[in-house]
């Protein structure tokens, strides 16, 4: 007894031992990992707002992103946010002496321009250095490019823009941000994926020359055909970032890029559908955007509680008599049983109204989806005093 009483404290002390070394190397990777980036833009179209927040928020914050400026005819650099007219010097300077970076966004939705520019080597290469000279002469931290729409032909020529920029920036110690569109997995978004898709953004040469890659990992929708057979059968389903979609765009963008450069974009807006329902199909069309404030307001006029759905967004709906005929490319269908909320309408207001819309807890989940996959940082779009104030204490 003696012998086993022996062995059986010798077996304590060596998982005693085993323990206190993984606690041990478990407190040294927490104390030694880089805690998250945070970032937000700044919208030109709320620009008080938002320098407001950004302004009593800024130990919150790494890095400001002025959503400021676009690109215009013949490569011009557009200042929407008047930058160049010194009203912001003040600002940026208060910013600056708090330690945040200043990564301005240059914003262009137009593929054909895109095209037309980036295909011309010689206007692509002017572009370049119009582009390094704006971060130079406004002593920016670097260039958050964020190129929508483009055309999978505008492939080649976008990366070669992204390569130039590279060059021209890194030399000088500045910083190129890529922000990207998301990118479902095919079989989300296909019943029968076709083959040999063409993305307009080249992940592995982003992850070659963006020092970061920002996913805007929102306006998810109905694009997701799995999420909406499990999660919206029957439900109204139309988030506009479920974590377990976000969860999707994440792994997929891992096997490209290093989660060190990736931003995680995360929304602070949400969505109003008109909602109906016939034939085992659910038809959304998309009325508006909300806020986080006016989703609320809106719900207390109404009387209304917002709920959390199973998206992890908070939500409601309310019947009116008013209805609006959206175009096509605002409307989606879904297959689906009937949902619940619409199979007593209201005979004397016949129209069904649907918003879901992000709050701090739902924006919490997204901080907690880049810290599980170690990513480098989140980036909320947008800051705009529009924001739910409750996510400012939680960062």
């Amino acid at each position: 007894m003696a012998k086993n009483f022996i062995k059986a404290g010798a077996a304590v002390l060596v998982l005693g031992a085993v323990s206190l070394f993984m606690f041990t190397a478990a407190a040294r990777a927490a104390t030694t990992a880089k805690p998250l980036v945070y970032a937000a833009w700044l919208p030109f179209w709320t620009t008080q707002a938002g320098e407001q927040e950004v302004a009593l928020n800024l130990n919150s914050l790494n890095e400001i992103s002025p959503f400021s400026y676009e690109i215009g005819a013949g490569g011009a650099i557009l200042d929407d946010l008047k930058i160049g007219s010194g009203a912001w010097d003040n600002w940026f300077s208060a910013v600056r002496s708090n330690g945040n970076k200043i990564i301005p966004t240059i914003a262009w939705f137009n593929a054909d321009g895109i095209m037309k520019l980036l295909s011309n080597t010689k206007a692509r290469q002017a572009e370049e250095d119009k582009i390094a000279a704006l971060v130079k002469n406004n002593n920016f931290d670097g260039i958050d490019i964020d190129f929508e729409g483009m055309y999978p032909a505008t492939r080649p020529y976008y990366s070669l823009f992204i390569e130039g920029l590279a060059m021209r920036l890194h030399p000088a110690g500045k910083m190129l941000t890529c922000t990207v569109v998301p990118r479902t997995p095919l079989d989300s978004l296909y019943v029968n994926p076709p083959a040999n898709v063409v993305y307009p953004e080249n992940y592995p040469l982003l992850n070659r020359y963006c020092d970061e890659v920002r996913l805007m990992a929102y306006d998810q929708e109905t694009v997701d055909i799995k999420l909406n057979a499990t999660k919206g059968n029957g439900t109204l389903y139309a988030p506009v970032a479920d974590p377990d979609w976000v969860t999707k765009l994440i792994r997929y963008a891992l096997q490209y890029i290093n989660p060190k450069k990736i931003m995680l974009g995360i929304p602070t807006y949400g969505y109003e559908y008109e909602v109906s329902w016939a034939n085992n199909v659910t038809t959304y069309q998309r009325v508006r955007a909300f806020d986080f404030f006016g989703a609320m307001d809106r719900a207390d006029s109404l009387g209304i509680e917002p709920v959390r759905n199973n998206a992890g967004e908070l939500s409601f709906t309310f019947a009116s008599t008013t209805y609006i005929q959206e175009p096509p490319i605002l409307t989606s269908y879904v297959s689906s049983t009937e949902p619940a909320v619409l199979m007593h309408p209201n005979p004397n207001a016949t129209t069904t109204f649907f918003v879901s819309f992000p709050d701090a807890t739902s924006e919490l989940q997204k901080v907690a989806l880049a810290k599980k996959y170690g990513l480098r940082g989140v980036a909320f779009f947008k800051a705009d005093g529009q924001m739910d104030p409750a996510i400012w204490n939680s960062l």
